[in-house]
């Protein structure tokens, strides 16, 4: 009988555990320095600089593409011609302004980044 209890209790931790890890994930923290390399010219040259420089620019490519349905004081219109990189300079920048702030959720503060380099009309 005992048994069955501790089953769910360590099923618990584990499921706990999974959750905050995917939500230190989504950290600037976590997302910053893969964002660095998608700034770099020429670009890194190292298998994990390479994904974690993909992770950034899928990170940001969505927040450009949602960049106008966003509320006005976090809307952004970032122009389609400009390159990726010149987009993760822009926001490494303004990360890099605020390192109190790396744990705060990547979506959210690259939102507020762009919205300072290209808010929209």
């Amino acid at each position: 009988m005992l048994r069955t209890p501790l089953v769910l209790v360590m099923l618990a931790l584990v499921l706990s555990s999974g959750t905050a890890e995917a939500e230190d994930r989504r950290s600037v923290e976590k997302l910053l320095q893969g964002c660095r390399y998608e700034a770099l010219r020429p670009a890194p040259v190292q298998d994990k600089e390479w994904s974690e420089a993909f992770e950034c620019r899928d990170a940001l490519a969505v927040a450009v593409k949602v960049g106008p349905t966003q509320p006005k004081m976090m809307a952004s219109c970032v122009a389609e011609t400009l390159s990726p990189h010149i987009v993760a300079k822009a926001v490494v920048e303004f990360l890099e302004q605020n390192p109190e702030r790396y744990r705060e959720r990547f979506d959210i503060r690259s939102a507020v980044a762009l919205h300072s380099a290209w808010p929209c009309p």
